[in-house]
C-alpha cells in the first residue's frame, strides 16, 4: 500500500486470521532503499540488491541492512478503509530481543 508520504508499505495478515496486524512494514530495505519483497519459500523479506534479510516482523536477520524495517501504525476504519499513521510506540521487536 502507499504509505505516509507515498512510500511503499506491506500490510500483514494477523496471526488470528481474518484481519491485519496493527502495524505495517515499510517495504524499503534500510541499507540503500531497494524494495525487499516477502519470499514465502524462505519465510523472510529479502532484499534482492545486497541480500539483507528480515523476519516476518521486519527484524534484521542478515545485513548489510543496519536497522529493522520501519513501522507504521494501522487502523481499520468503520467503513473498512485502512489508515496508516506514524509509529509512535516502542519498537516491540527490540523489546523481544532484550528479553532473550
Amino acid at each position: 500500500v502507499v504509505g505516509l508520504a507515498g512510500e511503499p508499505y506491506f500490510l500483514l495478515a494477523s496471526k488470528e486470521g481474518g484481519s491485519i496486524e496493527k502495524y505495517a512494514l515499510r517495504a524499503e530495505c534500510t541499507h540503500l532503499g531497494c524494495l525487499a519483497p516477502y519470499r514465502p519459500e524462505v519465510a523472510k523479506f529479502v532484499c534482492p540488491c545486497h541480500g539483507s534479510e528480515y523476519d516476518k516482523q521486519g527484524k534484521v536477520l542478515r545485513g548489510p541492512a543496519p536497522r529493522n524495517l520501519e513501522l507504521a501504525s494501522v487502523e481499520v476504519l468503520e467503513d473498512g478503509r485502512i489508515k496508516l499513521s506514524e509509529w509512535t510506540g516502542q519498537d516491540f521487536r527490540d523489546a523481544a530481543s532484550d528479553a532473550v
